[in-house]
Order: structure tokens, then sequence, then C-alpha cells
């Protein structure tokens, strides 16, 4: 899960989702033809919110309250021990609620900080960053 925790202040929005999307609170969405979808793997390079709450979406169109991540720092929630080496790196998605923070192909989340102790913590702290190719 991803939570914001500083500088989300007035920005919730209400987007409109692809049909037969199923959102949890603190998801990552992408965008994609004009909608945001629940898609967003370990492939993706461009998160662009974070839902705030569940919906299931019956048609194109249906409105989910979400936050965009541009400049927000979010506690995320990891897929396994995060270590002090992972500490001011990118890393990818695991799934559309958790990083990987051993893998960097695609570079999404910029990890500032670990949240507890390295290598028993699965939580950290850092920002969403549109992916860049080398």
């Amino acid at each position: 899960m991803f939570i914001p925790v500083n500088y989300d202040s007035g920005k919730v929005v209400s987007i409109p989702l692809a049909t037969t999307q199923t959102v949890t609170k603190g998801m990552a969405l992408m965008m994609a033809n004009g909608y945001v979808t629940d898609n967003a793997t370990t492939s993706t390079e461009d998160i662009g919110f974070v839902a705030l709450e569940d919906k299931v979406s019956t048609a194109d169109g249906d409105m989910v309250l979400a936050i965009p991540v541009r400049g927000i720092k979010f506690e995320a929630d990891c897929d396994d021990v995060v270590s002090i080496v992972d500490r001011f790196t990118r890393c990818d998605l695991a799934t559309a609620s958790t990083l990987n923070p051993d893998a960097n192909t695609e570079g999404v989340f910029f990890i500032e900080e670990i949240v507890g102790e390295e290598e028993v913590s699965k939580k950290v702290l850092g920002y969403f960053e549109r992916f860049t190719a080398s």
C-alpha cells in the first residue's frame, strides 16, 4: 500500500477509470488511453495516481478518488526486507501495491529512507518519479 505522508493537502481529485478495474485504497494507478487503470506491474514506467478509495468500475468513466503522485512523499510497502544499500536508489513496482527494492529496470520510485531497521523493515519513504530511459 502507498500512503501519502506529506505535501498532499488539497490535491485529492476524482479521475475516470477504464471499465472493469478493481482498485483498492493505496494502489498505484497507471494512465492509459485517457483513463486510469489498476494494471500497474513490475514493468510499469509511469505511475500517475494513488487510489484513496476502493472502487470497481463497470464502465469507462466511473470515477475514483485519487491523489496525483508528483511531489508527494509516500510511505510504501515492499515485497521483501529493505537493505541499507537500497536507500537513495530507484526501484520498480513488485505489484500495484508494493515495491521491489531490489529491482531497478524502470526505476519508478525513489527510496529516500527506510521506515524502521534495515534488513528487518518492509517499509520505505520516498517519491514516485517519471521513468527516464537511459
